[in-house]
């Protein structure tokens, strides 16, 4: 019998944005002992900007994942389009081949077709993350 698909909703993680804050503070900070005041607002604008179009665009929606035997699929929930009635539902998207890269106690690294998605604890549900552990780990390794 074939078990259902996990939907994962997948929001911007804010423990993401913090280790990148902070890594980009100490690089702030190294630029101004390295090349004084003018250097460290060059760095800030420049590493402002960086760091919040990463964050704006990071992955969000509703990834469906559906396991077939050793394979594991998945397909993006498409958002409503204005334009169709309210009592339609959304469509799913295209189907692509899902892999896992790395799977730790913490974060978990998907490739999504093409797409490099990472999955932090603040990310999605803790029991939505549990599954998505239950579906990727290999006993034994």
């Amino acid at each position: 019998m074939l078990k259902p698909p996990i939907t994962l909703p997948i929001a911007p993680s804010s423990y993401w944005l913090s280790a990148h804050c902070c890594f980009f503070i100490g690089v702030a900070a190294l630029s101004y002992w390295a090349g004084g005041a003018l250097v460290l607002m060059l760095v800030s604008a420049l590493g402002g900007i960086a760091l919040w179009r990463a964050y704006t665009q990071a992955p969000k929606g509703l990834l469906c994942l559906s396991s077939t035997g050793a394979s594991c699929h998945g397909r993006w929930l498409l958002p409503f389009d204005p334009e169709q009635p309210m009592n339609s539902r959304p469509s799913l998207g295209d189907e692509y081949q899902v892999r896992c890269d790395y799977l730790g106690p913490w974060l978990i690294g998907l490739y999504v077709g093409k797409q490099r998605i990472w999955l932090w604890p603040d990310s999605a549900p803790p029991e939505r993350l549990r599954e998505v552990r239950q579906l990727f780990h290999r006993p034994g390794r």
